[in-house]
């Protein structure tokens, strides 16, 4: 994944019980372990849509990747707070590659629904210290960027 530009962070509300549940869940991970927590519980609570109906926790919330990057923004840093664990996690922008090919220059053989959708791609920039990680809970992809 490659980083274009940062998005305006929107938090989600999350519910008392969805708070609980991070809290305790998380107490005795390291920050990795947080970092797939966070995404493995994203996916559980959303599915993919063209379209992004309001975040709500108690029920699979359809959204499309600028939401899953809202949502999975918000609870990592909700488990980063809880565990006082100095990291951050914010939404960005930019492009998902495969074996060195930009595969969101293949938007424009897609169908016009699918092809502005395409054309770039939310994802998470989460920063632990001098550690930085990519995270794309709907391609289920965690890719750290350290030296």
């Amino acid at each position: 994944m490659e980083k274009s530009r940062v998005r305006n962070y929107k938090p989600v509300i999350l519910s008392q019980q969805l708070k609980n549940e991070i809290r305790e869940n998380t107490a005795n991970l390291n920050t990795y372990e947080i970092i797939k927590y966070c995404n493995d519980k994203t996916q559980k609570l959303l599915t993919f849509s063209t379209k992004c109906e309001p975040f709500d926790d108690r029920k699979v919330t359809k959204m499309h990747c600028v939401g899953y990057a809202q949502v999975y923004a918000t609870i990592c840093n909700y488990a980063f707070h809880v565990n006082n664990i100095n990291g951050s996690a914010k939404p960005v922008v930019g492009s998902v590659k495969y074996n060195d090919v930009n595969l969101n220059s293949y938007s424009k053989y897609l169908p016009k629904k699918w092809a502005d959708f395409t054309k770039d791609h939310d994802f998470v920039e989460v920063k632990i210290g001098n550690s930085t990680y990519y995270v794309d809970a709907i391609l289920n992809i965690i890719q750290s960027n350290n030296n």
